[in-house]
């Protein structure tokens, strides 16, 4: 751990930092408005442990990293506020993390610049260049990037490429297309369960498909990122692309096993869930960590978006 943490993190710093993780670094007052008093809310749990640990625990795992992945619900603030609050911790303890975000498509963003100087103009550039995100939401993140002048870096692929990569491949399930992202044949399977799963029994087999070749790709091309990024990288994505059983943890390990990398899932709670193992879904540490947050919704996901998933089944919906 210390040869991990002297890598990235200037030794004269340690006795600051020390007094830091005394206190609770990632304090948060909540921005979502629903299950605040849920039981779980501000708790973090060590899912290879099997244990909760506390934000003193967190603050120093975090300096022995490699790469943080850090999962997040896209619509819920409180995530891009503690996301923010990671970077900000990072470079108080002595390091300048470059940041990938999923949300930036490295061919709309080839050409900008590496560190920014001005918010407005970020934000201004990342709608204008990967429109349909809440980049509102995304201000804490990106005030922490331009505020300590950190290297922003794109992450994605865009979705053009993305169809007629896939459409090229016929059944993405043999041995010589899978060994591209070392995926065994059972974790592809289990990776459109998922899918299937997080499409209310939507989707048909061929959209099922596309979604997880598509996913796979745009994890290579994450992956890709990180690792020709300077140390220590954090990545910003969906909490979905920092699962360690199919997504970027799996290819970081198979592809670079000497580097170190923690999965991190801002959970939204819910109310009939109450133990941490519930959100597992029966898969033991298919994240590293766990932090619980309130949720910006209160609506079963399946009733609010049932019209557009309904849609998929249409033989042009794609």
């Amino acid at each position: 751990m210390i040869i991990r943490l002297l890598r990235h993190y200037k030794l004269s710093l340690l006795p600051v930092l020390l007094l830091l993780i005394s206190n609770n670094v990632f304090a948060q007052n909540w921005e979502s408005p629903f299950f605040r008093d849920h039981s779980l809310v501000g708790k973090i749990w060590d899912t290879n442990r099997n244990t909760w640990i506390t934000e003193r625990q967190l603050s120093l795992e975090l300096l022995t990293y490699d790469y943080i992945l850090l999962g997040e619900t896209h619509d819920n603030l409180d995530h891009h506020i503690l996301q923010a609050r990671f970077l900000d911790y990072l470079v108080t303890a002595g390091a300048k993390p470059a940041v990938v975000m999923e949300m930036l498509v490295a061919k709309f963003w080839q050409d900008q610049p590496r560190t920014w100087d001005h918010l407005e103009v970020l934000q201004t550039q990342a709608r204008a260049r990967n429109g349909g995100w809440p980049w509102q939401l995304y201000t804490p993140v990106l005030q922490s990037v331009v505020q300590h002048n950190l290297e922003l870096l794109a992450g994605n692929v865009d979705s053009e490429a993305l169809r007629e990569w896939t459409h090229k491949t016929d059944h993405y399930t043999s041995e010589e297309a899978l060994a591209r992202y070392q995926i065994s044949a059972k974790e592809f399977q289990q990776l459109k369960r998922d899918i299937a799963t997080s499409h209310c029994g939507y989707a048909d087999d061929t959209f099922i498909e596309f979604m997880a070749n598509a996913q796979l790709q745009r994890d290579h091309a994450m992956t890709s990122a990180l690792v020709n990024s300077k140390l220590p990288v954090v990545l910003i994505a969906g909490s979905g692309h920092v699962r360690n059983n199919y997504a970027i943890p799996m290819q970081l390990s198979r592809r670079y096993p000497r580097l170190s990398h923690l999965s991190i899932a801002f959970i939204s709670v819910l109310p009939e869930l109450l133990n941490p193992e519930d959100y597992l879904h029966e898969t033991p540490a298919v994240f590293d960590i766990l932090y619980f947050t309130p949720s910006h919704t209160n609506q079963d996901a399946c009733v609010q978006y049932s019209e557009q998933l309904k849609n998929m089944r249409q033989p042009n919906a794609q």
